[in-house]
């Protein structure tokens, strides 16, 4: 963790420069997201955003021992969301509403004219609604709800539930700004963190026998970060000759479901952020040109509430990576490159690799998974053309102990999509991705199996930002 701190310190200390720097009007996510514009003081907006996807993936055949329960069925990887129980379904990804400005009328004063607000609820049919591998658990899904406070010269003060301060990816909000439908395998699985109440690490042998557990095993999550966190941050970005914005963020947050109100966990949450963008001619607001540099880190300590002995264990997340966006020969064209690394805590899959399965996350430090991503976009008028790369590289290193080199995964990811803009309010995405999953450093008949089964995907999303 404290090799991060000197970068952090970094950019705090050119807050104190009041004459080489102020303070910024750039398409940065800190600045985008938390504050309002002079004169605007309500907004009322919303997201209606629905999907059909239809998956390729083969069912389970073949299994053998303890595993044959699981013939006939599908992976999770294989399903659809949020009810993981089919190849092919339409949902209603979101439904958001919200309201974001400053305070105006009676509730203005000398005070609260330098604050703003945001609220947003989720009623759509994904992870904020619907417990993960489980049902419908609640028909409004707190979004986000803080304040910003912009009291201080050269330093803003946020509170309440918003989002954290890490990968480009899961900052812009992706109603607005997403070039594609689904996040990578590695953001997915284990940036947007499932929260359990315990956990099942099996045997060796994919057979069965009886597993080692922490707590009580459950098959369903009982809580998702959402990439968001309820706690307090310090942020601000600067502006340098006109060229060069530098952001910043520190973000003290709880490590715990959103919509969890009581939590165990008393040892503070930990995100720093840093990045640095130099403004390229053309854009405006989310869509400004520029070549962006990042950096970001999440630590803190879960434990499982059934867990007789109350264990701690380290979690840390971090990365780092650039964006650039602009025009090269006359065409408006991205390019972007990402490194993330997941350390303790990393969550795998359900056992069998099937809903129903119990949690299993490989606890310790020492267990690590990264993620590669390689993203190129060009656009054409009103059309948008993509493509993205990823390699997720799960257990690359593990403890040896519960956790050894038989269970590395690696999951490779082509994706090819395009997006049509019928007005910067209406657009339609659709992409194809191609998957490929190898378990390189074993033979067991049932692993290979489980992970030839995996399959395509296709998918199209509508969005309409009302």
């Amino acid at each position: 963790m404290t090799k991060f701190i000197p970068l952090f310190l970094i950019f705090c200390f050119l807050t104190i420069l009041p004459n080489t720097l102020k303070t910024a009007c750039a398409a940065d996510w800190l600045t985008l997201i938390g504050t309002e514009p002079a004169g605007r003081d309500i907004k009322l907006w919303g997201i209606v955003q629905t999907q059909y996807t239809h998956d390729y993936g083969d069912a389970l055949e073949g299994l053998t021992g303890k595993a044959a329960k699981n013939n006939g069925k599908l992976v999770v990887k294989n399903t659809v969301g949020p009810w993981l129980d089919e190849r092919e379904g339409f949902s209603i990804r979101r439904l958001r509403a919200g309201v974001r400005g400053r305070f105006t009328g009676t509730f203005k004063n000398s005070f609260t004219e330098k604050m703003n607000y945001f609220f947003m609820v989720e009623t759509g049919q994904n992870r904020m609604t619907y417990e993960t591998f489980g049902d419908r658990v609640r028909p409004v899904g707190l979004s986000d709800i803080f304040l910003t406070f912009n009291h201080i010269p050269g330093l803003r003060i946020q509170t309440g539930l918003f989002k954290n301060p890490g990968p480009e990816v899961t900052m812009q909000p992706a109603g607005f700004t997403g070039d594609y439908i689904q996040f990578t395998d590695f953001t997915g699985k284990e940036y947007l963190e499932l929260f359990s109440k315990g956990n099942a690490t099996p045997s060796r042998s994919f057979e069965g026998g009886q597993p080692e557990t922490i707590g009580t095993p459950q098959t369903t999550s009982y809580g998702f970060s959402a990439a968001r966190d309820w706690g307090v941050q310090a942020f601000n970005t600067l502006n340098i000759n006109s060229k060069w914005d530098l952001s910043w963020a520190l973000k003290l947050g709880r490590g715990e479901s959103i919509s969890t109100f009581n939590t165990e966990n008393h040892i503070p949450e930990l995100y720093l952020y840093s990045s640095a963008e130099y403004k390229l001619p053309g854009g405006k607001g989310p869509n400004a040109h520029g070549i962006k540099f990042y950096s970001w880190f999440q630590g803190g300590k879960r434990t499982f509430s059934t867990d007789p002995e109350d264990r701690e264990f380290d979690r840390y997340r971090y990365g780092l990576g650039s964006k650039a966006i602009g025009k090269f020969m006359g065409i408006k064209q991205r390019l972007a490159l990402d490194f993330m690394l997941a350390d303790g805590m990393v969550f795998l899959a359900t056992t069998g690799k099937v809903k129903g399965g119990y949690l299993q996350y490989a606890t310790d430090t020492g267990n690590r998974t990264r993620g590669f991503t390689a993203d190129y976009g060009i656009y054409i008028n009103k059309w948008q053309l993509n493509y993205r790369w990823h390699r997720h590289d799960i257990l690359y290193s593990s403890d040896g102990k519960v956790w050894t080199s038989e269970d590395q995964r690696i999951i490779t990811e082509h994706t090819v999509g395009i997006r049509y803009n019928f007005t910067n309010q209406i657009r339609i995405i659709c992409y194809f991705m191609m998957r490929d999953v190898d378990a390189p450093n074993t033979d067991n008949h049932n692993v290979t199996t489980t992970v030839d089964s995996v399959g395509n995907r296709i998918a199209v999303q509508f969005t309409w930002i009302i």
